[in-house]
């Protein structure tokens, strides 16, 4: 089993160990899909443990001999984004227990982030409130753009939200899915905003705002995004959720 940590994290090396040598049995299971998380608790840290689904043998192949595995990616790509003042659940550790040459599984661990919402949450949100969080995120999604971020899975349940001290925070779950380099596009980065859920004013005032931060043309954005939702609500997708068509 190999494992490396976060230093500020060095302490945890034995018990994140066990954790992942004794998986089905830490802790408390968050979340069953491909993916398993369960919430462990470690000298007072609250901790999600990611173990990553077995893969079709063409990407074994592929992170066996010349692609990064997506607990690496997620550990380096949330300490990248921690970097440049965007927020993730702490990286802590990612681990690879290996079982031969093409198959390994991959463990992510992070802080747990205690935030209320997700932007799932968006269609059920009172109109001032949302216009409030629509208005932040806004800002967020141009900074994270013109930063050279690109979330491949940019959904509504890959982004948490809190209000702290009058301010909204947003912070960015399933961070292997993150390509980063040079500033996106207006339209690439309007195209990304498409995963999203909510009502058709929602979309309308999230073009407008992510428009002025870009200082595009409004009704450009509003249209590329909503082309853009058409488009991924048309495919079978397990995060698609049906709400206000």
């Amino acid at each position: 089993m190999q494992i490396v940590l976060n230093p500020k994290y060095h302490q945890l090396h034995d018990e994140l160990l066990q954790v992942a040598r004794n998986f089905e049995s830490s802790g408390k299971e968050i979340y069953h899909g491909r993916n398993v998380i369960r919430l462990v608790e470690i000298d007072g840290l609250r901790l999600a443990v990611k173990r990553y689904g077995r893969m079709p043998l063409k990407h074994r192949v592929a992170t066996r001999f010349y692609k990064t595995n997506k607990a690496k990616r997620a550990f380096v790509t949330s300490l990248m984004l921690k970097e440049r003042s965007f927020e993730s659940p702490e990286a802590v550790a990612f681990l690879c227990d290996r079982h031969g040459v093409l198959d390994a599984t991959h463990y992510y661990v992070s802080i747990y982030s205690d935030y209320r919402h997700s932007m799932r949450d968006i269609p059920t949100l009172d109109g001032a409130f949302r216009e409030e969080v629509t208005k932040s995120f806004a800002r967020f999604a141009a900074q994270l753009h013109n930063s050279g971020f690109l979330h491949k899975d940019f959904s509504a349940g890959n982004i948490l939200f809190d209000r702290i001290n009058e301010r909204f925070h947003f912070s960015l779950l399933d961070t292997n899915a993150l390509k980063w380099g040079k500033k996106i596009s207006v339209e690439r980065g309007c195209k990304n905003l498409g995963r999203l859920v909510g009502p058709p004013e929602f979309f309308e005032s999230l073009g407008r705002h992510y428009a002025d931060h870009r200082q595009a043309d409004p009704q450009q954005c509003i249209n590329l995004i909503k082309a853009a939702r058409d488009d991924y609500r048309s495919r079978p997708h397990p995060h698609h959720q049906p709400l206000f068509d």
